[in-house]
């Protein structure tokens, strides 16, 4: 029986856990610092180290492994496991793939951890055997993945699922990846935390800001939602305006895919209640035809949704199905 080693690298933390063949999770969700920005080296080097510990953890050796599947930002090339280039990380052209196949001689299999979401609920999660699937995460970014019959699409090049990078306003400000206004810079962790930035400094008064001493470097998603729970008309103003940044983003991927499903996933899905019927009027508005809101589901897994698809990932790769 053999075991398969889970590696899940984030832009802020890292996470390791240990997979049987089927399909359970036989240690913890391990999470350490990534040490974004000490260089690539120390990325890898903290990875490698965490990842040893989860095979301590389960008792367990190196020849006992499998596979090892790699959820990773991109863009990447997932043939190979290159990372392209991804500055908070420090890569550029860097053999992920090839420096863990030399590190621990087991096949390694890597891909965009966007792709992944996508890969593990059209397979493992709630839209398990729907046809076309779109996954979806508002978190720190905006990333995204598409699954059809439970495979990834990946596109020509292998970077398709950039739903963060479709523009829902085109005299917006300007967008890291070159364009303007992109979904990204409106419905993601980053800029809602933004505007509550701003709202500190503006002097707006809310129970949420109450609750971190107006300290506009401690401002979270989790401080509204916190505060909406109470009532607070800012912070269930401020959700609800999110639904409406989510709701046209979204409806661009409706009108071009149709899809069975749109999973959300990530910290701001997680307070779906408080923007879920402004994210479908603007949906219906915005989309050309009727998309009806059961088509639209979260996440069971969400914070474990990559490391799953990690596994069906390399569980498929090794038994030579297509992921």
């Amino acid at each position: 029986m053999g075991y398969y080693l889970i590696l899940d690298i984030g832009g802020t933390k890292t996470t390791t856990v240990l997979f049987d063949e089927k399909g359970d999770p036989v240690t913890g969700f391990n999470v350490a610092a990534s040490r974004t920005y000490e260089g690539e080296d120390a990325v890898f080097e903290n990875t490698v180290t965490e990842a040893y510990k989860t095979i301590k953890e389960a008792g367990i050796s190196v020849a006992d492994i499998a596979a090892i599947g790699v959820a990773a930002p991109g863009p990447l090339d997932y043939r190979t496991g290159l990372i392209i280039d991804v500055p908070m990380m420090g890569w550029k052209n860097f053999p992920l793939g090839q420096r863990l196949r030399d590190e621990f001689h087991v096949p390694v299999y890597v891909e965009n951890d966007g792709n992944l979401g996508a890969l593990a609920e059209s397979n493992v999660g709630v839209a398990k055997g729907k046809e076309v699937v779109l996954y979806q995460t508002i978190s720190t970014g905006c990333g995204g993945g598409i699954a059809y019959n439970g495979k990834i699409l990946h596109g020509h090049s292998g970077f398709s699922g950039e739903f963060g990078h479709v523009s829902i306003n085109f005299a917006g400000p300007k967008c890291g990846c070159g364009g303007n206004g992109c979904f990204e810079l409106y419905a993601s962790g980053t800029a809602l935390n933004k505007r509550m930035i701003r709202d500190i400094e503006n002097g707006i008064r809310s129970q949420a800001f109450d609750a971190i001493g107006y300290d506009p470097q401690r401002v979270s998603g989790k401080i509204l939602t916190d505060a909406a729970e109470k009532g607070d008309s800012y912070a269930i103003g401020m959700l609800r305006q999110e639904g409406m940044y989510i709701g046209a983003g979204l409806s661009n991927l409706i009108n071009i895919f149709d899809p069975d499903v749109i999973v959300l996933a990530g910290g701001i899905a997680k307070a779906h209640k408080w923007f879920f019927e402004d994210m479908m009027c603007e949906i219906q508005r915005r989309a050309c035809f009727e998309y009806s809101k059961d088509r639209i589901l979260i996440s069971e897994l969400n914070d474990k949704v990559v490391a799953y698809g990690a596994y069906v990932m390399a569980k498929k790769a090794i038994s030579g199905e297509e992921f």
